[in-house]
């Protein structure tokens, strides 16, 4: 043994050699995968408080950095007809009627642990038909499509979390049932892009 091992050493210490560095690289792999998933942010959207015209919309990071809201955007469908509505701003209230100033706005930073109230849903069906791209009756809402669209709190990468709420109407009722529990994380490289697209869409409408 000791004989083949002093005839071979250059092959043995070429080997080992390679299962120690692929050893390092999957530590390496590892850790880089830990580092990113707790900087990863993580959006949740909730509702509150009731399950009707009066229950809050809650908007929580549960990332572990700060993020900055950008956007509330909101897409009603209507039948076949889908309508989308830019509802950051809480311009349907008077100034006189705001509680503070940052109360105008749901934009802003928010820290990691921390949670925003986006307002009740009737108020923001208000601001949806302030700010529909076409004329819309609320009344025929089926389905209310919520984006919180942010930039994470160590770049400037956009993310965003989605909740689907179905509109249900009985007799004198109104009831915003949530489609899913989970909020839907809209991280990868497509769905960043198409948010994009649409804030900058949205932008250039304004001139």
């Amino acid at each position: 043994m000791i004989e083949f091992i002093a005839e071979h050493h250059n092959v043995i210490s070429v080997i080992t050699s390679s299962i120690l560095m692929v050893i390092w690289l999957l530590y390496l792999n590892l850790f880089y995968v830990g580092i990113r998933r707790t900087r990863r942010p993580m959006i949740m959207v909730s509702r509150g408080a009731g399950k009707g015209p009066e229950a809050r919309l809650f908007v929580s990071n549960m990332g572990a950095e700060p993020i900055y809201i950008t956007a509330l955007i909101a897409d009603a469908q209507c039948g076949d007809k889908t309508i989308t509505a830019y509802i950051t701003q809480n311009d349907h209230i008077g100034s006189d009627s705001l509680e503070s100033p940052d109360a105008a706005t749901n934009e802003g930073p928010l820290g990691s642990g921390d949670y925003l109230d986006a307002g009740s849903f009737e108020s923001m069906l208000t601001r949806i038909k302030l700010h529909a791209a076409e004329a819309l009756d609320t009344d025929q809402i089926e389905r209310l499509t919520l984006t919180v669209v942010a930039a994470t709190g160590h770049s400037a990468a956009i993310s965003a979390g989605r909740k689907m709420y179905h509109v249900i109407r009985r007799e004198d009722e109104i009831i915003f049932h949530p489609e899913k529990v989970s909020t839907e994380q809209m991280r990868n490289w497509l769905s960043r892009r198409r948010i994009r697209k649409r804030l900058e869409s949205e932008l250039a409408a304004e001139l």
